[in-house]
């Protein structure tokens, strides 16, 4: 699953070169117990710490193992 931060410095020409056709979801900038709640990949945050997500949206690009069937591609650009 492709993630874009919202609020992250991008242009839509990044977006065309990076992904081309593929699905992008954007989010707000937030902690990753949070973003796996609002995926769907955890039921709570309480959850999602438990099983050891903790922590804030990494800066850069980024790949995280959310679960065992699902794997992050994170995109939260500085420049």
């Amino acid at each position: 699953m492709n993630i874009v931060v919202k609020s992250s410095k991008w242009r839509c020409t990044d977006l065309s070169t990076l992904y081309a056709d593929e699905e992008v979801t954007f989010v707000e900038l937030m902690p990753l117990p949070n973003l796996l709640v609002e995926l769907g990949i955890f039921p709570s945050t309480s959850k999602a710490r438990q099983a050891g997500r903790e922590g804030n949206i990494p800066l850069g690009w980024s790949e995280y193992k959310a679960s065992k069937k699902v794997t992050l591609w994170i995109w939260n650009p500085t420049e």
